[in-house]
């Protein structure tokens, strides 16, 4: 596979953006996937080379994440470890469910998720107050639920994740983008373990591309912790938008 200098910038600049929009509202994958796939790089790499870039660029994200101390831990770790668990699941059951039936189910929920999103995941000066059995149970099932559709078929995890912290944990805009990121993150590391063990990594683009991923990362994750409440939901609209497209285009035309 021959790729010339224009495509290398291609990468960089279109996997720079959807780490951009990856690291403020999940759902980069939207835009890579369709990059390498117009790369024409060979389709037993894709998913491979898009976890190793998402992973190495979302690190950047997590960094400044943590060092802002935006992460909730006490909170997080619970929708972590339930991620990786309901992830491996969803994996499991991958071969029982249809695209077709989930690109279908997604028509439907996505409407849905712009209704909830503009009633609810406004800023708010005063929150529910949970108590700590309440907090650590929804943070698993919402781990454990979202994993599972990681799993099973991946695109939008993010983004659900980050309007579920906001309406059933009750973070802000800034805490949400945070914590969804690095929920994501860790079952993208897994993923990225693995296929990088069964050698589905093509380097030769990988590398531009993690370049480009940092960068968009670093942009990104630095917008949502100076100006989170401006940024996070027209991102978070954009990429909704985008998953309803493309889910119509993959049923009707795909």
């Amino acid at each position: 596979m021959e790729i010339e200098f224009w495509q290398y910038i291609s990468v960089f600049l279109l996997i720079g953006f959807s780490g951009f929009i990856d690291s403020i509202a999940g759902g980069g994958g939207l835009i890579s996937v369709p990059t390498y796939l117009a790369l024409g790089m060979p389709a037993d790499l894709i998913l491979g080379t898009n976890k190793c870039v998402s992973s190495s660029g979302t690190t950047f994200a997590v960094f400044r994440y943590v060092k802002n101390r935006t992460i909730i831990w006490e909170t997080v770790i619970f929708a972590i470890v339930a991620a990786l668990i309901g992830s491996a699941i969803g994996a499991s059951l991958a071969t029982y469910l249809s695209r077709n039936s989930i690109f279908i189910l997604l028509l439907v929920v996505i409407p849905i998720l712009f209704t909830l999103q503009a009633r609810y995941m406004q800023a708010v000066t005063v929150k529910p107050q949970l108590n700590r059995l309440q907090v650590i149970s929804r943070a698993t099932f919402l781990g454990l639920f979202l994993g599972g559709y990681d799993g099973i078929f991946g695109p939008g995890t993010g983004t659900f994740l980050l309007l579920a912290f906001m309406l059933l944990l009750h973070m802000s805009s800034r805490e949400a983008s945070a914590n969804a990121r690095i929920v994501n993150y860790a079952s993208n590391v897994s993923a990225f373990i693995y296929f990088l063990i069964q050698g589905k990594i093509f380097w030769p683009v990988a590398v531009v591309a993690i370049s480009g991923s940092i960068c968009g990362n670093w942009l990104g994750s630095g917008m949502v912790i100076k100006n989170a409440d401006k940024v996070v939901i027209p991102v978070f609209r954009f990429v909704l938008l985008l998953l309803l497209v493309k889910c119509g285009y993959d049923l009707f035309l795909g």
